[in-house]
């Protein structure tokens, strides 16, 4: 399985135009690292029809393929949280019909902003159902997140609440840098065997993205995600 993201430690990029989430940025230009290439494990759930053995089929309301995520939070909204960014289909890994992953990213200026949308469908395993492999794995990523134990070196873990107003179940928290300058929220919510998670950062003349601000803006991309898969 893939990675999910872990550092949020600004780098430089030092080679011309690189794959995955940084795929359009250019040399020298500043990126919030790992919003795009994962550093932290997955909690183990198997995407929908991944190659997994999996011969339980789909109840109703569960999903073997999932939409892209580029085209489910709208134009108005991505410039609202991340101004003139750019779009990504990040590459970080195998996009599919059953999992993939969006980012808008601006990396220069004094307002730095970097948007990621993910969508994964759970397979069942065993004798769970997609739905139950789903909340099974949304429960190990929720404590992961809760704790803070995924977090690196100066950064903290300040803020976490759960979510009872959009999806089967939500949670989302916010972590603050300021040696690094950079503050960050990640909501994860699941809709049936559907897992949507939202990472959402940056920073303002240097100093980190506030968590009213970071939050805010990971739920309001989170609810626009959720909002067009129920559509479809």
């Amino acid at each position: 399985m893939r990675e999910r993201p872990a550092s949020r430690r600004w780098v430089f990029v030092l080679a011309g135009v690189v794959a995955g989430a940084a795929a359009c940025v250019l040399a020298a230009f500043a990126i919030m690292s790992g919003l795009g290439v994962g550093e932290r494990t997955h909690s183990g759930g198997e995407v929908a029809n991944s190659g997994a053995s999996d011969s339980t089929p789909l109840t109703k309301g569960e999903r073997s393929l999932v939409p892209d995520a580029c085209q489910l939070v709208g134009g108005e909204l991505a410039d609202r949280l991340a101004p003139n960014a750019d779009r990504t289909q990040a590459d970080n890994y195998q996009s599919n019909d059953r999992q993939n992953q969006c980012v808008w990213g601006a990396y220069t200026g004094d307002r730095k902003r970097q948007l990621t949308v993910e969508l994964r469908a759970i397979a069942a395993t065993g004798d769970k159902s997609a739905t139950d492999a789903a909340r099974a794995s949304f429960e190990t990523e929720r404590k992961a997140d809760e704790s803070g134990k995924a977090l690196l070196a100066g950064q903290e873990l300040t803020e976490k609440r759960r979510l009872t107003d959009v999806g089967d179940d939500g949670y989302v928290v916010y972590s603050v840098d300021d040696g690094q300058g950079s503050g960050e929220a990640i909501a994860n919510l699941r809709v049936g065997n559907v897992l949507v998670t939202v990472h959402y950062s940056g920073s303002n003349k240097g100093s980190p993205l506030g968590s009213s601000g970071a939050i805010d803006g990971a739920l309001d991309a989170a609810k626009s995600a959720v909002t067009g898969l129920d559509a479809g």
